[in-house]
């Protein structure tokens, strides 16, 4: 598939941005193979720059390099530059008019020359904040990013003008990589792989979509299966610990004490490489909403691609691999309604902020009364004309149609749900409602989404 897809909202800013007529300072950051590079190049078309992507080296091959793509840019043949803040004024010196400047994988450069950091403060300081250099600075280490370039401490603390956070694309942007194929398919490729361009690429074409999975997590020596430990250790110092913890979750277990119980892990340190794995963008953690209790605390695996690995291909391997590739996808197809429960309510939640208007979402869960507990999958939220407005949502990936029962028992457990003026209420459904559920859904004002619905105008 040719061309770039997507991101218009990322490179509007990027553009709106670039327009000004003033230095900006633009941190770029994101998990890895999110598609922060392609963002930026894309971005970068039919304008004056520099593009730097820095290695992991040590000595100073970065700066060597960075002196020679400096250089380069600007028909400089002179000998190399041995110090940062010499090659930062020849940048200012050669600029003129705006200029972008990007250093991609910045924390390598740091990493092998810690020097830059310093460097770069006192250039914003003393040169550029007075010019119309627009610079980014791109990372994909998260901690490091957020710690030596967001981070209070840091010396670049308070010279960024802009942040930008991308994350993984949602359904409906995925769905640009998969012209063709049913919805149905697009939904099942999105709870494997979720929104990371490079893994949705994969599944372009026609081929059937469980066999590519097969292929591409079930073969002998598959790299998507290994992808979750490559990047865990890409990021962290111990990730064997982390390892461990993931596959406790991935059982569906939810509270520290739960997980530290089954891991062997002790619930302070679970507590710390949950952080971690948070600022990462692996895991979520979610408390009920308007509720502020933190014992009620719950974590859940929020990158689709780990949810699917450790679920279906680490905790279910004994029971999809089949004796041939053919049965193997056919395992996976089989088994795909049941796996896909919380990717789409997650796909739900975009919709309901997206396309529905409500910007806050959130979950609930409680116990209303002794030995009966109650669980919304749901709660849009929004303010309108002074009054709290909720939205609360019913999500089902089955291949029954939903029923009035489960109206009843959404409208039910909305009223534990406190903090609302106004209640409306919806139910997604993969597999469509039953008739007499659409004539209540109609009187009463309900909102009743199919899975067709979900990828209209995707």
């Amino acid at each position: 598939m040719g061309g770039f897809i997507g991101r218009k909202k990322e490179l509007d800013l990027l553009n709106k941005w670039y327009a000004g007529d003033k230095f900006e300072f633009i941190a770029v950051y994101g998990r890895r193979r999110v598609g922060k590079t392609a963002i930026i190049e894309q971005f970068l078309k039919n304008k004056r720059c520099i593009f730097f992507s820095a290695r992991r080296t040590k000595g100073n091959s970065n700066m060597r390099l960075f002196n020679i793509a400096v250089k380069d840019s600007f028909g400089i043949a002179d000998d190399l530059i041995s110090y940062f803040d010499d090659l930062f004024k020849m940048i200012a010196d050669n600029a003129g008019e705006r200029f972008v400047l990007v250093i991609d994988e910045f924390p390598y450069f740091a990493e092998s020359d810690f020097d830059i950091i310093s460097a770069l403060q006192v250039f914003i300081d003393r040169t550029a904040k007075d010019s119309r250099l627009f610079l980014i600075l791109c990372g994909s280490s998260m901690s490091f990013m957020k710690r030596q370039v967001l981070g209070y401490e840091s010396p670049l603390y308070g010279r960024r003008t802009h942040e930008m956070h991308i994350r993984p694309m949602s359904y409906s942007e995925s769905a640009e990589f998969l012209q063709g194929r049913s919805n149905y398919e697009k939904a099942c490729i999105y709870g494997a792989v979720g929104g990371i361009p490079m893994y949705l690429e994969k599944f372009s074409g026609t081929e059937n979509a469980f066999e590519i999975m097969a292929r591409e997590f079930f073969s002998d020596g598959s790299v998507m299966s290994s992808e979750p430990e490559s990047l865990l250790l890409q990021e962290l110092q111990d990730p064997k610990r982390y390892n461990d913890i993931i596959e406790t979750m991935a059982k569906g277990l939810t509270r520290i004490s739960d997980i530290s119980n089954s891991s062997g892990i002790a619930a302070a340190e679970v507590s710390r490489y949950l952080d971690d794995l948070i600022d990462l963008g692996y895991v979520e953690k979610v408390l009920p909403l308007n509720e502020r209790s933190e014992r009620r605390t719950r974590y859940y695996l929020s990158d689709n691609l780990f949810r699917f690995c450790y679920q279906m291909v680490i905790g279910k391997k004994q029971v999809v691999l089949g004796p041939s590739f053919e049965e193997t996808a056919k395992s996976l197809e089989v088994g795909f309604p049941d796996y896909m429960g919380r990717v789409f309510e997650s796909m739900c939640a975009q919709y309901i902020t997206e396309r529905m208007g409500y910007p806050m979402i959130g979950k609930w869960w409680g116990t209303p009364s002794k030995g009966v507990t109650a669980e919304i999958d749901i709660i849009g939220s929004v303010g309108r004309r002074g009054r709290a407005e909720g939205l609360f949502a019913e999500c089902k990936f089955t291949n029954r149609q939903a029923e009035t029962n489960d109206l009843e028992k959404l409208k039910e457990r909305a009223e534990f749900v406190k903090g609302f003026d106004v209640r409306r209420y919806a139910l997604f459904s993969r597999s469509g409602f039953t008739d007499r559920l659409a004539d209540r859904a109609e009187a009463e004002g309900v909102d009743l989404i199919t899975l067709d619905m979900m990828y209209d105008n995707a």
